[in-house]
């Protein structure tokens, strides 16, 4: 009978402290936030590939700098028809140059929803935020290797998606796949991200796959290099610098 009732005791004090270190949905996403922007800055070579629902292709080249949260610079430096095209979130603030009109363009609220040069990104999804000041947990769920968090917009954030499924890897706190749903929800666009390796102190993901199920369109990143922690500063993140090769 003591063996018994030590059991039950042992048992009581084994569940008391799984439910002490079960993290929150708010704790999950707080980690996400600290992992993905853990470092300084970085600096990537990444090609993209573009893939209609005919099966077409077209391949461009760019430059993707990064620091923190609120700064991140987008640099096209190829093929002819795009180079030079720049784009610019700093200071919770968006701008597009457009080379073929020397023009720097301030990306105003009610466009941020369109579609960013073509690709299956809009502009708002190229925010350099933390996803925890646009999004809040609504659910969670989990699996042996998954976290899987439920997310909508908090009632301040204009969004054109009503929710966002984030699989939260356990072992790093890097998600590997979003769903975006629209309004009515319906699932609108799938985000995956494989091919994580390790660069420094930081791990990293090399292929990212958007799948807009509407259009039935792909957007591919393969980054072909990335650094981090180079140095840079918030004066880089400037308009002056987007129209610079």
């Amino acid at each position: 009978m003591r063996f018994r009732t030590g059991c039950v005791v042992l048992a009581w004090l084994w569940l008391e402290a799984g439910l002490a270190w079960a993290l929150t949905p708010q704790e999950v996403l707080s980690k996400v936030d600290e992992t993905e922007y853990g470092a300084k800055d970085s600096l990537a070579v990444v090609t993209m590939e573009l893939e209609d629902s005919g099966g077409t292709k077209s391949t461009r080249k760019m430059k993707m700098y990064q620091m923190g949260t609120g700064y991140r610079m987008i640099k096209f430096l190829a093929p002819a028809d795009v180079k030079g095209m720049a784009f610019l979130d700093a200071e919770e603030k968006m701008y597009v140059y457009m080379p073929a009109m020397h023009k720097i363009r301030r990306i105003a609220g009610s466009v941020k929803n369109d579609s960013f040069a073509g690709t299956d990104f809009s502009y708002d999804d190229l925010s350099s935020d933390r996803f925890s000041d646009r999004l809040q947990p609504s659910k969670m769920t989990e699996d042996a290797e998954h976290y899987v968090l439920e997310l909508v917009p908090k009632p301040d954030i204009d969004s054109e998606y009503g929710k966002t499924k984030m699989w939260v890897r356990k072992k790093d706190f890097l998600f590997d796949r979003l769903e975006f749903y629209d309004k009515r929800g319906a699932k609108w666009k799938v985000l995956d991200r494989r091919d994580f390796r390790q660069v420094g102190k930081y791990v990293q993901s090399f292929h990212l796959d958007m799948h807009d199920l509407k259009r039935n369109h792909w957007t591919r990143n393969i980054v072909e290099s990335i650094e981090c922690d180079k140095g840079l500063e918030k004066r880089f993140f400037s308009k002056r610098q987007l129209k610079r090769q």
